[in-house]
């Protein structure tokens, strides 16, 4: 064997192998999976997942440039020009609207010009994940992502109230669930899905508004890519203005659930941002 075919054969052996390695670690992860979860991602329907809830932030509702005040019956965090025109409205994770990382997002969509709003979906109740009692199931049948979507209807009659021309929304995990609801029954003018738990194709099928859906690459339970591709075929078939990107190396929650202090994650979040504002900008006018 000459120098030039024992150099091929090496870089065919360390793809083969990168390749085994890549499908070794998803089969792990899917078998950590409960098996309805397994058969949620087998069947092209998302669900959230034991990633939802990883990398807790630390709650606290004092941070942020914003403040906090009552709009359609929730408490809300807003922050922006209050006579804007403009208004976009964040769904939260599970973790609800007192996370910091959710919070500095709004005051960066803010300062694009809109009025930011995030809703408080759980009234005063986030996910707790050291709380032995109320586990994600029970937590979860104690906050509908369904009753969440019409408890933010009034939110944005009274924003309408109040002057707002054109709304937009952006959902990030549960919020996802919350964000196409609201985008499927034509209330706002478009959305963008940031890591969606809940969402199904039959979702996609309903949607008639621009919609940008941004995936990870290491999700295998709530949006993994395959249905990310998915819900875009289901959007284009459909000629609906869309835009689907999958974010390589990083995992579900990277936009919202990364640290400070870690500049490889917080690039990865940042870029996702203007995606997501970009989007928004172009679409809600």
């Amino acid at each position: 064997m000459g120098t030039t075919e024992r150099i091929v054969y090496t870089f065919i052996l360390i793809y083969v192998m990168l390749m085994i390695i890549a499908r070794t670690e998803k089969s792990a992860a899917e078998r950590r999976l409960l098996p309805e979860e397994l058969h949620q991602v087998q069947s092209g329907h998302a669900k959230l997942g034991p990633n939802c809830s990883e990398n807790p932030p630390l709650l606290n509702g004092g941070r942020g440039g914003g403040s906090v005040l009552e709009m359609g019956g929730l408490q809300c965090y807003v922050s922006g020009p209050s006579d804007s025109e403009l208004a976009i409205v964040l769904a939260s994770d599970i973790y609800g609207y007192t996370a910091p990382n959710l919070r500095k997002l709004a005051d960066k969509v803010a300062a694009s010009g809109f009025y930011a709003v995030v809703p408080d979906f759980f009234h005063g109740d986030p996910f707790d994940p050291t709380n032995p009692n109320k586990t994600k199931p029970v937590w979860m049948a104690q906050h509908d992502p369904i009753k969440a979507f019409e408890d933010t209807k009034p939110v944005l009659e009274a924003l309408r109230g109040r002057g707002t021309s054109a709304i937009g929304v952006a959902g990030f995990c549960y919020g996802g669930k919350v964000a196409v609801e609201l985008v499927k029954c034509g209330i706002v003018q478009a959305g963008v899905l940031l890591h969606p738990s809940l969402v199904t194709e039959d979702d996609m099928k309903e949607v008639n508004l621009p919609l940008a859906i941004l995936g990870a690459e290491n999700d295998h339970v709530s949006c993994p890519p395959k249905l990310v591709k998915r819900f875009k075929e289901i959007l284009s078939s459909k000629k609906i203005p869309n835009f689907a990107k999958i974010f390589p190396g990083v995992a579900h929650g990277w936009t919202l659930r990364y640290n400070l202090t870690d500049k490889k994650a917080v690039k990865a979040a940042d870029k996702a941002h203007l995606d997501m504002l970009n989007w928004l900008i172009k679409y809600v006018d």
